[in-house]
């Protein structure tokens, strides 16, 4: 398929030029339009496959801890969190849900949703549904939120005012299949249809996925302004924080020597300052654009198996898809035909469903490699290959010449054979003999009798292009908001700058926690690694910690690595500050109810001291962490007992600030 039409005006005749004195800004506005302000509509669809699935694993990452964090049996209550919100502006769907059962059906519809979107199944609305459910997300439990959360609520904010839903999903399938009257090999061979498709889509929104990605570089880059990063420390530093680090990240503090340190501090630095002018720049996308997709993936696998950062790696992954221009897409394109061989499949065009099957194929292949033969005679085989030199195939073997020719065909065919069991001549057989039984079933008998699609009426064309123009409005309110958070929240931009904002924008930004404040580990990374260890006496003997259930370990210098995932070991070292301290009250209440989540009546806690245990990450040049310390952050005795099982309770330790 011919690379899609170029955006650009014809050329305006010298006289006309000189008649007309504004063609230089229409010229101007043109350049600037055709490289900012556009988007494949096949990069869009790949984006949406790509952030559908992330949010769908990330949304069960999330249900996994769905009592503990999410439910009213947990450690913060839904109406306590309702009386005593995170922030002012704090709104979230999963407040309506209490009960650990609840909650699980809350994440249940909250995968459904975001697997509707990732197919592309009526996308405009679940677009739209997904961001209201990952900032209410978000909002039930702002504690844990970092930057990759607020990655995630721009991201799909941004994603419903693009055309995720014109190229590979259900939609546009169904509407292909509603306005096409392919039902002749000729037409089904036919790809004309797809010109419309590949034209590049002109919105704000284009140029907002750009700057903004661009924007989280420059000031990630900018606000590290600190010695520790200046001196070339920062990786050393950042792979001792046990708290946060993988297995991989301790194997590699253990065995990296020290100096090689220093280089990857500055190649971290090198990557993110090079990737604004990557993502920006206006000629050479063809090189430059897949320069920065590939620095993007180096960049963030690294951090993402080394580190337990969230979401943040993994969608700046997903973001990356949105980089992918016609260029990338005609080279795609090239590569797929070199190795593709092309097909001939032969349909039994008596049968509604071997004529459904082909137009689905026809719709499959964007390149043309398979032609089309209907046998109009009674045949034994609904579907059958051809290959050009004359083979015919049937069964899997069909199947795999087919899938040569489509993009993407041969993990198809893999995933068929997964699906199958490897049985997949015995179910094409199986579909083969039951044909008329499938395609009454899905109604392809009423299918194979084409409506002619109705004419758009000039009413809806009026409401379109209002639509159109609403959303661009609305894209540019939301743009002036983001420049305003920008400016505001980044400490690397001059006072000068700053300003009071009003409240409508503190809302717009507040609610769904769309904030753009960039600077991990900035201006210099954690220099204090700990944990919240609580040291607790049941009722029964056991001395205990019941965020583990074994003993408290109040000596974290000999960790290598704790092994909490990121909303654990953000909980505790949010909750361990000042500013969170009315949040210890439902952990305390969690605490004493610990012994119905245990089911066993003598793990009822008769003392517990929570603790923020602290120390101080190693040096430059040396591996031990010292100055180990424990801060208490909250304590209970039970009025009337003072032993368990004639030991002595400890004395209550004083409370103290473990941060602000």
């Amino acid at each position: 398929m011919a690379p899609a039409p170029p955006l650009e005006a014809p050329p305006i005749p010298e006289g006309a030029r000189r008649a007309d004195p504004w063609h230089r800004l229409r010229a101007a506005f043109a350049w600037v339009r055709d490289r900012y302000f556009v988007i494949d509509p096949r990069t869009a669809g790949v984006f949406r496959i790509a952030l559908g699935l992330l949010l769908l694993a990330d949304c069960i990452r999330h249900w996994s801890h769905a009592r503990l964090f999410y439910s009213n049996a947990g450690v913060l209550t839904n109406h306590y969190h309702l009386f005593r919100p995170s922030s002012p502006y704090n709104f979230s769907l999963f407040h309506a849900f209490s009960s650990p059962g609840e909650v699980h059906l809350a994440f249940a519809l909250a995968c459904a949703c975001f697997t509707c979107f990732c197919v592309g199944w009526h996308t405009r609305l679940f677009s739209i549904l997904s961001f209201v459910l990952v900032t209410s997300l978000d909002n039930r439990l702002v504690m844990v939120e970092n930057g990759g959360y607020v990655v995630v609520n721009i991201l799909v904010g941004w994603a419903m005012f693009l055309p995720t839903e014109k190229r590979f999903s259900v939609d546009a399938l169904g509407r292909s299949f509603r306005e096409r009257d392919d039902r002749t090999p000729r037409s089904l061979g036919s790809r004309d249809h797809l010109e419309p498709l590949v034209k590049p889509h002109v919105s704000l929104a284009a140029l907002y996925v750009l700057a903004n990605l661009a924007t989280i570089y420059y000031f990630n880059v900018i606000n590290k302004s600190g010695a520790i990063w200046r001196h070339g420390e920062a990786v050393h530093y950042v792979l001792h924080l046990d708290r946060m680090i993988t297995g991989v990240a301790v194997f590699a503090r253990e065995h990296l020597p020290y100096w090689s340190t220093k280089p990857l501090t500055y190649a971290v630095l090198v990557a993110e300052a090079l990737l604004v002018p990557w993502i920006l720049a206006p000629e050479g996308r063809r090189f430059t654009r897949p320069l920065a997709i590939v620095m993007m993936w180096l960049l963030h696998t690294t951090f993402g198996v080394m580190m337990r950062l969230g979401p943040f790696s993994w969608f700046l992954l997903a973001w990356s898809a949105l980089l992918l221009g016609p260029e990338q897409w005609h080279a795609l394109e090239a590569w797929h035909r070199r190795r593709a061989k092309t097909v001939v499949l032969v349909y039994d065009a008596q049968a509604p469903l071997g004529l459904a099957i082909a137009r689905l194929v026809a719709r499959l292949d964007p390149l043309g490699l398979v032609c089309f033969e209907a046998n109009v005679d009674a045949s034994p085989s609904l579907l059958m290959a051809r290959s050009p030199k004359g083979e015919h195939f049937a069964g899997r073997a069909m199947v795999g010449e087919i899938a040569q020719a489509l993009p993407c065909g041969r993990t198809i065919a893999r995933a068929l054979h997964v699906l199958t069991l490897g049985q997949t001549d015995a179910v094409v057989d199986a579909i083969d003999r039951h044909r008329t039984t499938i395609a009454r079933f899905f109604g392809l008998e009423r299918a194979a009798r084409h409506r002619a699609p109705r004419a758009t009426s000039p009413f809806r064309q009026r409401m379109d292009r209002s639509r159109v123009v609403g959303r661009e409005l609305v894209l540019a309110y939301l743009g002036l908001a983001a420049l305003s958070q920008g400016i505001n929240e980044n400490k690397s931009v001059p006072e000068w700058l700053k300003h009071k904002q009003p409240k409508i924008i503190e809302a717009t930004i507040g609610y769904p926690r769309i904030y753009q404040g960039w600077g991990m580990f900035a201006p210099n990374p954690i220099q204090e690694d700990g944990t919240l260890t609580v040291e607790a006496w049941t009722i029964g003997g056991r001395r205990v910690d019941p965020f583990t259930n074994a003993e408290p370990d109040l000596d974290i210098t000999d960790a290598r690595g704790l092994g909490l995932d990121q909303i654990t070991q953000d909980y505790f070292n949010r909750v361990r500050l000042d500013r969170n301290r009315v949040f210890r009250q439902p952990l305390r209440d969690y605490l004493l109810r610990w012994h119905e989540e245990t089911g066993r009546p003598e793990d009822e806690l008769v003392a517990f001291d929570v603790y923020w245990v602290h120390d101080q990450c190693p040096p430059p040049g040396q591996n031990r962490p010292s100055n180990n310390q424990k801060t208490a952050i909250l304590t209970y005795r039970k009025p009337g007992v003072s032993s368990v099982n004639g030991a002595p309770l400890p004395p209550e330790p004083k409370v103290e600030s473990a941060g602000n």
